[in-house]
């Protein structure tokens, strides 16, 4: 049997894409007869952990004792498994300093841009090439993220594989029974799931909205799933654009509610700006995957990786950044001829079907890590 150390801090429960991506790396590389140990930090007093699908080693969560406990771990087994690094920092930083080897990093996109404290930014773009050049290889979650590793680190190995969806979990079902459950028959329903911050461009689809005619108008509502900083700023856009009877805020919505979310949606949207200086940028976009394998047509910008996740013709449309006019086009077309976002939503599910399977992307995952002819990786 093969074996494998996966060290994250990002990991359920937390939510979010890096956590699911290591969490389905992990219950992945198991299903395929890998020893998979999970090392990564004990939830807060408050937080439940979930029960484990993979052997879990929980360190203590404050700082900096997690950081010593994970130290002396990997020193502890140098030499013996290969080390999956769910970011370069702190958990490629730390995998180095203990001389962990081979070591493997999973690249998302944001993680590599430019701190935004000046005084910090050469150190810190000093220690990221230097980490991510001493790798044995860095797995990015895009072309685009992997085009960015390259920038920072030239001399890094870089290979880019494309994330995948759990479509058993996400699936079409009833669309008019999901709407009912959420308050919204008889609508035309638009749908963003993200944190809420500026750069997710939450505002273009407002405007979109708000560019419309009446009559297109009346029948769309906008369903917005997320928490973050910029609520206030989203709520006075919807109170000075008139929008108070198309827009809901939903706040956070579990994992066990996204499905229905995305089933009553009949355009999923997500019109992410990249802002390198503010450590902006879509690395990828999981959330346009899960509403494609749920049969929801998407709508998302060319910035980052998004065109990684989202490809035209085969579940999908893409725009330009801050194009909220060729946004509201596509919305009038929404309502006055719905079959085309069926049949589009359609192929979004069969492509989701065919080759954006979590069985799939594990396959590629371990195929490159046998590529490396690691030393670690070895029968027992």
């Amino acid at each position: 049997m093969r074996e494998m150390l996966l060290l994250s801090f990002d990991y359920p429960p937390n939510s979010g894409g890096i956590a699911r991506l290591c969490s389905e790396v992990a219950v992945g590389c198991t299903r395929v007869g890998i020893d998979v140990q999970v090392i990564t930090s004990a939830p807060g007093k408050d937080i439940a952990t979930p029960p484990s699908r993979t052997r879990e080693l929980r360190v203590r969560h404050s700082r900096p004792w997690r950081e010593w406990d994970i130290y002396r771990t990997l020193r502890n087994r140098i030499g013996r498994w290969p080390v999956i690094c769910g970011l370069w920092y702190p958990d490629g930083l730390l995998a180095h300093a203990a001389g962990a080897r081979p070591r493997v990093i999973l690249a998302h996109g944001s993680e590599l841009m430019p701190c935004n404290a000046r005084w910090r930014r050469a150190i810190w773009m000093r220690m990221l090439r230097h980490v991510c050049e001493s790798a044995d290889l860095v797995i990015a979650n895009s072309e685009y993220t992997r085009r960015l590793v390259l920038e920072k680190a030239p001399r890094a190995t870089v290979v880019a594989i494309p994330l995948a969806v759990d479509h058993e979990y996400f699936y079409p079902g009833d669309k008019e029974e999901a709407k009912r459950r959420l308050g919204v028959t008889n609508r035309v329903v638009l749908s963003t799931v993200s944190r809420l911050h500026a750069y997710k461009g939450h505002d273009v689809v407002l405007r979109a909205i708000a560019a419309c005619s009446e009559r297109i108008r009346r029948n769309l509502v906008y369903l917005i799933a997320g928490k973050g900083p910029h609520l206030g700023e989203l709520e006075r856009q919807v109170a000075d654009l008139g929008l108070a009877d198309q827009v809901r805020f939903l706040g956070f919505v579990s994992e066990d509610d996204l499905p229905n979310l995305y089933r009553a949606s009949d355009l999923f949207l997500l019109c992410t700006r990249e802002a390198a200086e503010r450590q902006e940028v879509e690395g990828f976009g999981l959330a346009f995957l899960e509403a494609q394998a749920c049969g929801t047509p998407v709508i998302g910008t060319r910035t980052g990786g998004i065109p990684d996740a989202v490809k035209e013709g085969e579940g999908g449309w893409l725009i330009e950044q801050d194009d909220a006019a060729a946004l509201s086009r596509f919305l009038s077309q929404l309502v006055d001829d719905p079959h085309t976002f069926i049949a589009e939503g359609k192929r979004a599910r069969m492509r989701m079907e065919q080759q954006c399977t979590w069985e799939r992307y594990v396959r590629r995952f371990v195929d490159t890590l046998e590529s490396l002819d690691m030393p670690g990786w070895r029968e027992k």
